[in-house]
């Protein structure tokens, strides 16, 4: 089939900028993906943060009181857990999955056709 010179090279041009914008696609997924692990983790370390302050307001609560005999009110920061972030997002995040949870999107009975194969009854 023959194409004109301009057709052929307006082809070229669009798969050379198809390329390069799947590679920048890419890339920003790479990135997205990179950037929402590193959120996660900073979420884990900021509770664990709010978990020792807490601990540390309540020793202070306590060595005030022993110190002075006065009590008073401790500040207490909430860490902000997400179910949806959780590995088991149906429950306690440390109960056991179990059978139903571990093979939650598994196909249990998958059919497998070998003709279409080369070498397995399939045309060569």
């Amino acid at each position: 089939m023959w194409i004109g010179k301009a057709v052929q090279a307006r082809l070229d041009a669009y798969f050379e900028n198809y390329g390069e914008c799947r590679g920048q696609l890419m890339q920003a997924v790479g990135q997205q993906q990179r950037l929402e692990i590193e959120n996660a983790r900073l979420r884990s370390d900021l509770d664990w943060f709010k978990l020792r302050l807490n601990q540390v307001e309540r020793e202070r609560g306590m060595l005030i009181q022993s110190a002075i005999g006065v009590k008073i009110a401790v500040p207490e920061f909430v860490p902000t857990f997400d179910p949806s972030e959780a590995l088991n997002p149906h429950g306690n995040p440390f109960e056991e999955l179990g059978g139903d949870g571990a093979m939650a999107g598994v196909d249990t009975d998958p059919q497998v056709d070998y003709s279409a194969m080369p070498g397995f009854g399939g045309k060569r």
